[in-house]
């Protein structure tokens, strides 16, 4: 699993950074600190769906059984990350858990 860091920066936005730079960034550019955007989020990783899709600002999500797959709606060229869809969802409840402190 890889680690995120969540902080907040000198304006109090919250941010995050880690080794998953493409994780990171959807956090924040995507989901935000809007804690209903993330629970939608979380609701549509979690409801046993086989398969499902999500758009946001920057990055679009697809969903299969056992990966998610984030792709750069901005940057053709940036590679997709592929991550398991359960290590994804512990993450997005994380930053979820964060937003809301």
């Amino acid at each position: 699993m890889v680690e995120i860091e969540f902080y907040r920066d000198s304006d109090g936005a919250a941010r995050a950074r880690g080794e998953d730079e493409r994780v990171a960034t959807f956090l924040e550019s995507d989901l935000q600190e809007s804690v209903q955007v993330t629970k939608d989020f979380i609701a549509l990783l979690a409801d046993g769906e086989e398969r499902g899709e999500f758009n946001g600002n920057g990055h679009c999500v697809t969903i299969s059984p056992k990966v998610a797959t984030i792709e750069c709606s901005a940057d053709e060229e940036a590679p997709d990350r592929r991550i398991e869809r359960d290590e994804l969802l512990s993450t997005v409840r994380k930053w979820l858990k964060f937003i809301e402190s």
